[in-house]
This record gives C-alpha cells, sequence and structure tokens, in this order.
C-alpha cells in the first residue's frame, strides 16, 4: 500500500524539465578530449568519436556569448575651485 501512494505522490509532483547548457557541452567537449589523450577509444571509434568532437566544438564556438562591450570611461566632473581648461570644455 505504501508503494502505491509513493507512485501516485510522484505523479501528482510536476516533473522538472530537464535541462542541458554550454557549460553542460563544453565539459562533455573536455571529457571526450581527455579520454582520447589517455587512450579511451580504440582507433576504429576514434573517427566518429572525432567527427563528433568537431561538430560539438563548432556548435560550441557559433553560440560562444559575446563578450560584453566595455563601457567607456566617463570624463570625471572638475573638482570644486578646479581650473577648467579649454581642451577639458572641448571634450564634453
Amino acid at each position: 500500500m505504501e508503494n502505491v501512494q509513493t507512485e501516485q505522490e510522484q505523479q501528482a509532483q510536476p516533473q522538472q524539465p530537464i535541462g542541458f547548457t554550454l557549460q553542460d557541452m563544453k565539459i562533455l567537449a573536455g571529457a571526450v578530449e581527455l579520454a582520447s589523450q589517455r587512450g579511451g577509444f580504440r582507433a576504429s571509434e576514434m573517427e566518429i568519436i572525432g567527427a563528433t568532437y568537431n561538430r560539438l566544438a563548432q556548435f560550441l564556438k557559433a553560440n560562444e556569448p559575446a563578450p560584453a562591450p566595455e563601457a567607456a570611461p566617463e570624463a570625471a566632473p572638475a573638482a570644486e575651485g578646479a581650473e577648467v581648461t579649454a581642451d577639458a570644455v572641448a571634450a564634453e
């Protein structure tokens, strides 16, 4: 009886969607690279694994987030009583 209740409770709870991120794919690419360096694949398997690795690497490169543009430093306001030059005014 307890098993039946547990299964019913599990079915009533909403299931979380399975997520797969670019970070997960980077980890997999690293694992393939490491396994190949350590001789984890047979010679007959290397062609398909290498081709799949290359497609994964291309996908990661194409979908890599663009680096955030650096904000240009804004001119600091002149301190009170400081001399204001023509160059400083022209820059504003």
